[in-house]
């Protein structure tokens, strides 16, 4: 209960600063999260070193520097996400092609959409309902404190996205598979699953999350790319492109495979904004 105050007092003094102070924090944050208390910095480093081996120790740095600076943006906009308004949701994190997932919801069809821990992807949360007016959702793992986690979910849902625990999944496509439903997974995530799809990621055997290859071929739903770009401090345009319309008879992990090959070439263009601190390989696969 103290850590859930403590929460709630931090999140109300946000809510009250201007933009260009939580940036200044931010700065601040970085700064110490790089130079003083290295949070997990052998890890990006290792995995930037790894997936970027044409690169100079000096050009790994500054990719490095600069992803803790999108860390630290990241977490002061999620706090400030929490009050922000609609029209500053709307001015701020604009969708630039919507109607190419609509037009499916037009006709009554669900839709899959698939993110990564790119960019600011908890605006993207808070803000879907805005976009897309069908019921969205999206599929996360709650907190450890269960008074900041129903905090975090109301916040989060109060636009109309709807949070389902990632244990529900199955019970949540069975309940609206006949509706023009838009479901959101954030699939870049490693994987504890025995039913990993593995996939050439980098140059390195890397294991995925089936679920999102999984519900598309069991609905023949259409799959959309979501990408995530920041064109300036607090401000993300978020572009939609089809991975597949559904109709196609995909083997199993096909679907994931063009996941991760398109999230491989957005890294390569813009590697920074990534979320590299999360151990992606520290699944190996058995045998």
């Amino acid at each position: 209960m103290i850590g859930y105050l403590f929460f709630r007092a931090f999140t109300a003094f946000f809510s009250i600063l201007p933009f260009a102070v939580i940036y200044k924090v931010s700065d601040f944050l970085s700064w110490v999260l790089y130079r003083v208390v290295k949070y997990r910095r052998k890890v990006v480093e290792q995995q930037l070193q790894m997936c970027f081996q044409d690169q100079s120790k000096t050009e790994l740095d500054l990719i490095a520097q600069k992803s803790y600076k999108n860390l630290s943006d990241i977490i002061v906009e999620s706090i400030k996400g929490f009050s922000m308004s609609k029209e500053v949701f709307l001015e701020r994190y604009k969708f630039v092609n919507p109607e190419v997932a609509r037009k499916y919801a037009d006709r009554g069809q669900c839709v899959i959409q698939v993110a990564a821990h790119y960019g600011n992807w908890e605006w993207g949360v808070i803000s879907y309902a805005m976009w897309f007016q069908s019921p969205s959702m999206g599929f996360y793992k709650p907190l450890s404190n269960k008074y900041i986690d129903k905090y975090a979910e109301i916040k989060r849902g109060r636009f109309g996205f709807i949070l389902v625990s990632i244990a529900n999944t199955s019970k949540a496509f069975e309940q609206y598979k006949n509706d023009p439903a838009t479901f959101v997974f954030v699939s870049d995530q490693s994987t504890s699953s025995d039913k990993a799809h593995w996939v050439n990621f980098f140059g390195q055997d890397t294991a995925c999350p089936p679920g999102m290859d999984k519900y598309s071929r069991m609905l023949h739903c259409p799959v959309m790319f979501v990408d995530i770009q920041r064109v300036a401090r607090g401000y993300y345009e978020v572009t939609l492109e089809a991975l597949t319309d559904g109709k196609e008879n995909l083997p199993e992990g096909a679907l994931t495979e063009r996941y991760m090959q398109k999230l491989e070439t957005i890294l390569k263009a813009k590697p920074e904004d990534w979320l590299w601190s999360h151990k992606r390989w520290k699944k190996k696969r058995q045998g």
